[in-house]
């Protein structure tokens, strides 16, 4: 039974009036945790956790960066980043160093351990982006991820303006346009 049209899934998919299909909410956060559940069993396979895969794929594209600067990117709190950072830590993957302008500022770097995964890691990614998009032709994926970062784009806006504007959240990917 499909979760929301309430169709059998093993028949045809009907249609069905009673769902709002134009709320994304829903289909957003479906996904997100099948996405989580799936990566967390590949990083389990690894030998470390899911709740530190956004961080770790975030130091993939820029290490060096404070620890407040990759809370706002990925969209965490500090506490929470901090309690990530620590596992990663834990699992050999990253090292904190004081930044030597301001001792209050920590830095976060990969550790060799992180540079030698990073190829199991950007396959698991892959992974899930060719099960995520099958059945999408080259235009409609184009047009997907177009979509995704005007979404992430307005999202990000909506939260830093009017949800939460104490604790921003700042993406470069959600605004660069070679992401």
């Amino acid at each position: 039974m499909c979760r929301f049209c309430k169709n059998n899934v093993e028949k045809e998919a009907v249609v069905v009036a009673a769902v709002d299909y134009t709320v994304l909410t829903p289909w957003i956060c479906f996904i997100s945790r099948l996405s989580t559940r799936f990566v967390g069993g590949e990083m389990s396979r690894m030998g470390f956790g899911p709740g530190q895969f956004f961080l770790l794929s975030e130091l993939y594209v820029e290490e060096g960066i404070s620890q407040d600067e990759l809370s706002q990117r990925v969209g965490v709190d500090k506490s929470n980043t901090s309690r990530a950072l620590a596992k990663l830590e834990n699992f050999g993957l990253i090292q904190r160093k004081n930044d030597p302008n301001n001792h209050k500022v920590k830095k976060v770097y990969l550790r060799s351990k992180a540079h030698r995964v990073r190829k199991e890691f950007k396959e698991i990614q892959q992974q899930w982006n060719e099960e995520l998009l099958k059945g999408f032709t080259k235009k409609e994926k184009a047009a997907l991820i177009t979509s995704l970062i005007k979404i992430a784009n307005n999202a990000e806006a909506a939260f830093n303006q009017k949800i939460c504007p104490g604790n921003k959240v700042q993406s470069c990917r959600t605004n660069c346009p070679g992401y």
